[in-house]
């Protein structure tokens, strides 16, 4: 993650569970836990949520587990991590969290049997210029066969749709975030980078550049947000 974005989430991270309540009606919820579910039907028994943020997805798999599974929360931003450990302690589950770059992880070589990563690839990835460090990062702690799900927004295909949610993320999700964060320019970058994000087919050519074979899972309202599930096939 860029400075300028660890910046932003240092200065959001108080609202920033109510703001994706709001700005999704409360849907995040039920994609996080679509999520999960679809991470343990592999029964993954070693677990990486990466920009873990606040935890919400990796207290839900631990949560929904019902086997022992280790589960390993993994963010480059201290505040966002302390309100993670918060969360996990008041609902008696206890993923480790661990602070770090996405660039250079502290695991070893195919480690992971499945990694989430939910509403932080984008981050990662869109007019980054680590983008592919990070992407590389994802591939080699990942086990051959292994499955990374990706939760993002992204503008809907349909132009007609694409066209309200572009005019929704700039009359809904930047004043609102900006007024209860009181930091204008986060939203303002977070509403930029939903509209103008991969597609669908540039980002199946770019994971396959790192030996990952990616498939459309689901799609949330009309394809505002998606599930993307790639496998780790190898190059």
């Amino acid at each position: 993650m860029n400075p300028s974005l660890q910046t932003y989430y240092s200065r959001i991270y108080k609202t920033y569970d109510l703001v994706n309540s709001l700005f999704t009606f409360g849907l995040d919820k039920k994609w996080r836990k679509y999520t999960v579910q679809e991470c343990l039907k592999y029964h993954p028994e070693k677990i990486l949520d990466l920009c873990c943020g606040t935890g919400d997805l990796a207290i839900t798999l631990e949560k929904s587990s019902s086997q022992k599974q280790q589960v390993t929360g993994y963010d480059l931003n201290q505040e966002m991590l302390n309100v993670a450990r918060i969360k996990a302690t008041q609902k008696n589950v206890h993923p480790e969290f661990i602070l770090g770059a996405a660039g250079a992880m502290p695991f070893d070589s195919q480690t992971f049997d499945c990694i989430t990563i939910g509403f932080g690839f984008r981050n990662l990835t869109w007019e980054n210029p680590d983008r592919d460090r990070h992407i590389s990062e994802m591939a080699r702690v990942l086990k051959t066969g292994g499955k990374l799900f990706i939760l993002e927004s992204a503008r809907p295909d349909n132009p007609v749709v694409g066209f309200f949610y572009s005019v929704y993320l700039k009359v809904f999700l930047v004043p609102i975030g900006g007024l209860l964060s009181g930091d204008w320019n986060a939203y303002r970058y977070l509403a930029g980078s939903s509209a103008r994000f991969y597609g669908y087919e540039t980002l199946k050519e770019l994971l396959k550049n790192f030996g990952f074979d990616l498939s459309m899972n689901k799609k949330f309202m009309f394809g505002a947000a998606n599930l993307l599930i790639a496998t780790k096939t190898g190059l």
